[in-house]
This record gives structure tokens, sequence and C-alpha cells, in this order.
């Protein structure tokens, strides 16, 4: 499928310092997986990011930016193209071989799209997987070979995005899913496709100078949920601060070391209703009894999260990735789901007995949700 006379290939919404460490793990996880199955190795993945404004190029990236990626040394172009060349390329055709844009993508190999790892769906809304679409829909125009990195697909709620969906999915060379979520709507499309895990497996843990305590618990609070105002998903978590507290509660009782370890986030600038660490640092704050609890609060990449979750002797996290951090190491887990996507992947790793819907749950529900942690906590204590 590749040609390596072309130099270049693109992983769409590749953000290695994305607030969501979830996002950045899919990057770091896109290099190690396209090099191990799609022979990568001496190709120079690009970004292509288009400007109205002339005058802010100064706040730019660099034309070239090294990263670490595990122990190798991975080169990233990034290309600058103003909106009136982009413009050209896509509504004059008789002159669009002639723009910069067409320069570029004329020497990609294939595009690869992480769309968020759950953005390839509607339920953030349209205009976010619209948002994400942008090289997609270029990787179309110009007959770019195009895969579908491992991702939860669907669902759709408007029938036109639904339809966007399909013939993106039919244009596609290769289509890898982390769960069986989609498979169904798939398999009747007749669109072949492969199981296999997340990205974010396949990035490695960075170690970090913060200690454990023995038989410590990691818990991750979502600021999406905390905050209750996140887009379309607002208004169906209204007692998710009362379950955290319990949780706390729950464990402080054990005499427990509880580490509250954020996974979505800006350390200097917050993002309003989506903070991790914004609403971790008001949980702690307004705990009466902060008796072994740890605030860990760093700017921690991606990488080193995921090391700072594995050094847990039980983990209970709300953001997907967080669990998916545990899970790649084998920490045993408990997870709090906001979504659909959890289902799938927790029932494609035999975990679906390891978490709960934490959407509008009521008040006489907090009782349960505790009382299936204890279960897999207790199943814990009993096999270590």
């Amino acid at each position: 499928m590749l040609n390596n006379i072309k130099p270049y290939y693109i992983i769409s919404g590749l953000e290695l310092n994305d607030n969501n460490r979830g996002t950045a793990a899919l990057g770091y996880g896109a290099f190690f997986f396209l090099h191990k199955f799609h022979g990568t190795i001496d190709l120079t993945p690009i970004r292509i990011f288009i400007y109205i404004r002339p005058w802010k190029l100064r706040f730019r990236k660099p034309k070239k930016e090294t990263l670490n990626v595990g122990n190798k040394a991975v080169v990233l172009r990034n290309f600058y193209i103003s909106f009136f060349d982009y413009w050209i390329f896509k509504n004059a055709p008789f002159l669009s071989k002639l723009t910069k844009t067409a320069r570029i993508l004329k020497k990609v190999s294939f595009a690869a799209a992480i769309n968020g790892g759950d953005g390839f769906s509607d339920i953030y809304g349209t205009e976010a997987f619209e948002h994400r679409l942008f090289i997609t829909r270029l990787a179309l125009k110009k007959k770019i070979p195009l895969i579908i990195l491992p991702q939860t697909l669907g669902p759709f709620k408007d029938n036109s995005n639904l339809e966007t969906a399909k013939a993106i999915l039919k244009y596609a060379s290769k289509i890898y899913v982390r769960d069986d979520k989609f498979i169904s709507t798939l398999s009747s499309w007749q669109i072949p496709f492969e199981l296999t895990k997340d990205l974010s497996y396949y990035m490695k843990p960075e170690k970090v100078d913060i200690e454990t305590k023995p038989g410590a618990i990691g818990l991750n609070i979502s600021g999406l949920c905390y905050s209750n105002e996140f887009k379309d998903l607002s208004g169906q978590f209204d007692l998710y601060p009362s379950l955290i507290f319990r949780i706390i509660n729950y464990f402080q009782k054990k005499n427990k070391h509880i580490y509250l370890i954020s996974h979505s986030y800006n350390y200097d600038n917050p993002e309003i209703s989506n903070d991790d660490l914004q609403a971790t640092r008001d949980v702690y704050n307004k705990l009466k009894d902060k008796t072994n609890v740890q605030l860990i609060d760093r700017n921690l990449n991606a990488p080193q999260t995921k090391y700072i979750i594995s050094r847990c002797d039980f983990f209970i996290g709300t953001r997907m990735h967080a669990c998916f951090a545990a899970i790649f190491t084998k920490t045993p887990l408990f997870g709090l789901a906001y979504s659909y996507k959890y289902e799938g992947s927790f029932r494609y790793m035999g975990l679906e007995n390891n978490y709960t819907s934490i959407l509008n749950i009521k008040e006489d529900q907090i009782d349960d949700v505790i009382s299936k942690i204890d279960d897999k906590y207790v199943e814990y204590l009993k096999n270590n």
C-alpha cells in the first residue's frame, strides 16, 4: 500500500502535547503502531496548518520538530499554508495543481486518522465530528490511501453524519477498531476491518520522580463529569462529585493511600468544564479530612502519567485512557463509564464486570457503585 517514492505520511489529529493525555497517548502509540505494521521507519511524518493571519506566524511551531518517542527520535515536519492557497486548492480545479497544498499532498504516501480515539462519531456534536475530518477529506480529494487507526467508531445520532462516516469507511484502505461496538454496522456495509488494541497500548511509560506508598489507590477525576457542563453531555452527572467523595472516604476507612491523578488538563490555562486538574484541586480543597490523600499537582506528559498509574496497586478511573493506562500496565482497576465507548473496550479485554455507567445516577445508586468497587477491590486483595 505504501509508496516509498513519496516521502511523507500524515497522522491526522497528532498532538503529543494535547491537554488530554489520552489523545496524546494515541499520538505516541500511532508512531509505534505504524512503524510496526505499516513500515514507516523511512518515511517522514508531517502536519499541515492553514493560517488566516500571516502576522501571527511568529507564534507557529518550528518547521521541523524532533520528537522523543520511546527511545527513538522522530523528525516531524510542519507545513504552513495560507487560507488563500487552500481556498484555490478546494475551489478552483484548473489552478489547484499550482498550489502549495497540492504540491505537499502529492508527496504523501498515506494518511492515518486517529480522530481522538472516539471522535469518529457525533456524540460530542456534529461540529466536533467535522473538525476531526480535515485531513481525511484532503485524503479523499487527492485519492491518498487512508488508514483508520484503532478507535471506537460511532454512534451517530444524525443520519447525514452516518452517511458521511459510511463514505469515508468505504474509501479507507485499512480500518482498525479497538472494540466491537460498530462491527455489526461495518459487516452490514461489507467493509473489512481488524480488531486490535487501542493505540495507547503501544506507548511506553516514562519514569517520573513521584513515589507511591505500598497499597496505593489511584483515582482519576474527570473534569467533564465534575463540572457537568460539557457540551452535549452536560446535566448528566449531578451526583458525580458526591460519588467521588464517597470513593475517597471508602479507601480512607481502609487506611489506604489515595493518589488523585489527572488525565486531561492544561496546567497553566484550565479548560472550563473539562479540566481534570481543576476538578481534582477542588475535590482536594473541599475534603474536610485529607488523611492519606495526595494530590498529584504536576504537569506530566502522557507517558509519565501512564507510569504513575502503573505504580498504583488499584485504580479507579473515569477518563477512558486513564483506564487504558491501568489495563495496559496490568494494574487492577474499576472504570466509571460516562459514555458508550467503555462497554465495547472493556468487554473486548475481558473486563465487562470491571466498570459501571455513571450516566444520570441517582442518590440511591451511589451505594451500588461503591459496592461494585468493593467487590473488585476485595477480589484484587484475595489474588495478591
